[in-house]
């Protein structure tokens, strides 16, 4: 990682934290190292921690003076990130540090994703606890593992130490929103079992790159392409054109994250001519994913082909399930329901597709897991369901937003934005452990979330933490 890339600029102790942050791998899974490194930080401020068995880590500071009697907050992110890569990128996310770089005001990692989303959230935290001139309520500071493959974390979470009654979760991406309401949702795993037969010919790599990507819950609407499913009509393209054997078929990074690229290996007498299906799809994704590249290299290859019956079975369900907005709110501009096919992968005994469901409404989040369960069924494959976690209502009372609002307008003379969102949040998870939670959502401005293509705005940064000094530093009293 570049040595002070964010040096000197404002706000200097959120910025030091964020690239200490940076320094340390902490994608999904492999969260030890950062949470160890919170364990440290609080030794070092002398402050009171608890550091749970999975990892998560809950660190306690007392009121500021004069704040005693002020009803206690919560401060909340989680510690992992989506670890996605560029293709040439030679950074290995399990073991090296991100290189930071600034350009025009935004942050960004070299061949990387950021982790924006939430590393913001962990140095806001430890920024506000290492700066006693700050005046604040008594604060707990928890940071959770893993909430980018399942909310791990907060399912986790032992509550019983925790005395606020309020949450300041930090993990949205939009500055001037304050959500106060999301989805719910679930992953479910699709197995098709696999058989496989010999053959001769040669091996061509199938590939589709260049799309925009995105994450599956602020940006499904967005029309973006599937890297997986395009793939899938390639190959259904290409069997019109020529006889060819599926190998293998992998794709995407995260059930969460629309995918970016996909390969299919296949086998067959000569190299696939793809250039009029690319030009097909640049047709139809004109003005949408005009970066969208389809090509057939030719590779090496131990591996024999898969049957006829295994074969359309994977494609078959590829070209069936759903996949984008199923169902949008009564409320304007907002996704109901909605799917996102975010992984294949080819394994020994069988080929595994996830993806994910969100929905506002529990019953149609039910419907649309038993519609794809039931295409999954017809193709032969098993399913099996998993990281499910609950919507979060929105609280027709809540002195913790009305105190956000007043800070917002006292800092920029406008009203916020008070919204529900699409995408998953935490927050359900904890209000179903602590019902009388009070809670709202809020950060800096942070774009292209689980991609390569991820900033963060350094002035959105700046005046998100003048807005959160300013909530706690505001008495239930004056509202």
């Amino acid at each position: 990682m570049n040595e002070q890339v964010l040096k000197g600029i404002e706000p200097a102790m959120v910025m030091q934290y964020f690239e200490e942050i940076c320094s340390i791998p902490h994608g999904s899974g492999n969260i030890q190292a950062i949470s160890d490194y919170l364990v440290s930080y609080a030794v070092e401020k002398g402050l009171r921690y608890v550091q749970e068995p999975c990892g998560n880590v809950i660190i306690f500071k007392e009121a500021s003076p004069g704040y005693e009697s002020e009803p206690g907050i919560i401060l909340q992110g989680h510690m992992d990130m989506v670890a996605v890569w560029d293709d040439d990128c030679r950074i290995d996310m399990l073991t090296d540090g991100l290189e930071l770089f600034l350009s025009d005001g935004l942050v960004g990692a070299k061949g990387t994703s950021l982790g924006g989303d939430d590393g913001i959230a962990l140095a806001y935290a430890m920024a506000i606890l290492a700066d006693d001139s700050i005046p604040h309520p008594a604060l707990e500071f928890v940071a959770t593992i893993n909430e980018e493959t399942g909310m791990d974390g907060a399912i986790m979470l032992d509550t019983s130490v925790l005395r606020g009654r309020r949450l300041i979760n930090i993990d949205s991406e939009e500055e001037g929103s304050f959500l106060t309401g999301c989805a719910g949702g679930a992953t479910l795993r699709l197995r098709i079992p696999t058989v496989r037969t010999e053959a001769t010919g040669q091996y061509f790599s199938v590939r589709v790159d260049g799309l925009q990507g995105g994450h599956s819950g602020t940006e499904i609407h967005k029309n973006r392409a599937n890297a997986i499913l395009i793939l899938a009509r390639v190959l259904r393209a290409l069997k019109k054109q020529m006889d060819y054997s599926l190998v293998r078929i992998d794709g995407g990074t995260k059930d969460n994250a629309i995918p970016v690229s996909a390969e299919a290996v296949i086998c067959c007498v000569e190299k696939p001519e793809l250039s009029r299906v690319e030009e097909s799809f640049r047709n139809a994704l004109s003005g949408k994913e005009d970066g969208i590249s389809i090509t057939a290299t030719p590779c090496v290859c131990a591996e024999s082909i898969l049957s006829p019956k295994t074969e359309k079975a994977v494609l078959d369900l590829l070209t069936t399930i759903p996949f984008g907005v199923a169902a949008m709110s009564m409320l304007p501009g907002l996704v109901e329901t909605s799917d996102n096919v975010g992984i294949i992968r080819t394994g020994e005994d069988c080929i595994e597709i996830a993806t994910s469901v969100r929905s506002m409404i529990e019953s149609e989040k039910e419907a649309l897991c038993e519609k794809i369960s039931t295409l999954a069924a017809l193709c032969g494959a098993t399913v099996a369901r998993n990281s499910e976690y609950p919507g979060w209502q929105y609280r027709m009372v809540s002195p913790l937003r009305e105190k956000a609002i007043a800070a917002y307008r006292e800092q920029y003379g406008a009203m916020p934005k008070v919204e529900t969102i699409h995408a998953g949040l935490e927050c359900g998870l904890l209000i179903e452990k602590l019902p009388d939670l009070d809670a709202i959502s809020m950060g800096p401005d942070i774009y292209d979330i689980h991609t390569t293509k991820e900033r963060l705005s350094i002035a959105s940064v700046q005046r998100t933490w003048e807005l959160l000094k300013g909530i706690l530093a505001k008495k239930d009293c004056v509202l």
